[in-house]
């Protein structure tokens, strides 16, 4: 058995096998515990153990709101040459790492920003698997990958993960989507790594956005008053607010901000009508994250009321679309996944200007 068959091997032997989580052991400030490889500091949903000499990379709870569930992946020495990724930001985390040219297949190729893997799937060397439950499986077993990265949202990718293991291919769970921290999702850079025996780049990469975090959030916490934010938009017949335990709020708070609207302690969004939402946002500074929305006439166009917000009328309105492909991949949800630090620029430059006089944005733009 070669080492790239024994690697599958043992994938085979654990994927499907889904355990009571376990510890990760007690985490540190450096992100390291003694007796684990790697504990990571932020993220919660994996670790690397090395008990017993093997080598494990656990992945815990994957999917939305699941409990007591673990996957356990033996690394073996031999990484994986051959990859396709369900989701655009195990692009990023593959760039991260210098792995990228291991990609040859990706779930919705359109919605790619990396201009080097558009190049690619134009020019054929990359091909596009399809979404979800009506992926194309001849297009992947014809691929021949060592492994699929792969996420499930409350687990709905389950049965299309037991017929891609019928078929002899290995599927790995990707939970970066799950963490409520932003640089809990950057850290899975050293889960991915993990694979390809490459943990010590991923690790000082991290390393280093943390640190430019946390010091841009050290310099956001001497703000006073906090500016208020509307976040969000209209979404048919009502406003989606993001939870206080979630990214967008973490994130927000973390520039040195508040949302006009009270947050319930929960990670996932929820929804309040219009109205609520427009007498909340009639004491916002700036208004947020606005969908779909590029620019204030898209926005106008959502409900009635859109006009008649202060923030609106003033002109402070930023969405995340200043890096986006002509066919609408997001690179705030690729790139951005792995530069949680930009993103807080962003927010603190917009925020708060005068702490970030000379930045520009890199993911936020003014709509107009």
């Amino acid at each position: 058995m070669t080492n790239i068959s024994s690697f599958l091997h043992k994938l085979a032997m654990c994927f499907a096998l889904a355990l009571c989580a376990c510890s990760c052991g007690r985490r540190t400030p450096e992100g390291k515990t003694q007796g684990n490889f790697y504990a990571p500091r932020y993220a919660a949903g994996f670790c690397i153990d090395t008990a017993g000499g093997a080598k494990t990379l656990t992945v815990l709870n994957p999917f939305q709101n699941s409990k007591n569930v673990a996957y356990r992946y033996p690394l073996s020495s031999a990484p994986p040459q051959r990859v396709v990724c369900m989701s655009t930001t195990h692009v990023a985390f593959l760039r991260l790492i210098g792995k990228a040219d291991c990609i040859v297949g990706v779930s919705g190729a359109g919605y790619l920003y990396d201009s080097a893997m558009q190049a690619a799937y134009r020019a054929g060397s990359i091909s596009d698997v399809g979404y979800d439950n009506a992926l194309n499986m001849e297009k992947i077993l014809a691929l021949q990958p060592d492994v699929i990265f792969a996420y499930g949202v409350a687990g709905e990718f389950s049965s299309t993960a037991a017929k891609l293991e019928e078929l002899g291919l290995q599927v790995m769970y990707v939970g970066e989507y799950t963490e409520s921290h932003p640089l809990g999702k950057a850290e899975w850079a050293v889960a991915f790594a993990a694979l390809f025996g490459c943990e010590p780049l991923a690790i000082e990469k991290f390393a280093q956005a943390a640190r430019a975090y946390e010091e841009l959030k050290a310099l956001a916490a001497g703000a006073s008053p906090k500016t208020k934010a509307l976040l969000n938009a209209p979404w048919s017949d009502a406003w989606f607010v993001p939870g206080a335990l979630g990214n967008a709020a973490r994130l927000l708070t973390d520039a040195g901000g508040e949302s006009v609207i009270a947050l319930r302690s929960q990670r996932d969004s929820y929804p309040i009508s219009i109205e609520q939402a427009y007498s909340y946002a009639q004491t916002a500074d700036v208004w947020l994250n606005t969908g779909q929305a590029k620019t204030l006439s898209e926005l106008s166009a959502m409900h009635k009321l859109v006009q008649n917000i202060p923030a609106f009328r003033r002109g402070s309105v930023y969405n995340s679309i200043a890096r986006v492909s002509p066919q609408g991949g997001s690179d705030f949800f690729e790139s951005g996944t792995v530069n949680p630090h930009l993103i807080l620029k962003d927010l603190i430059k917009i925020l708060h200007p005068n702490l970030l006089p000379t930045d520009t944005l890199t993911y936020y733009r003014l709509l107009r």
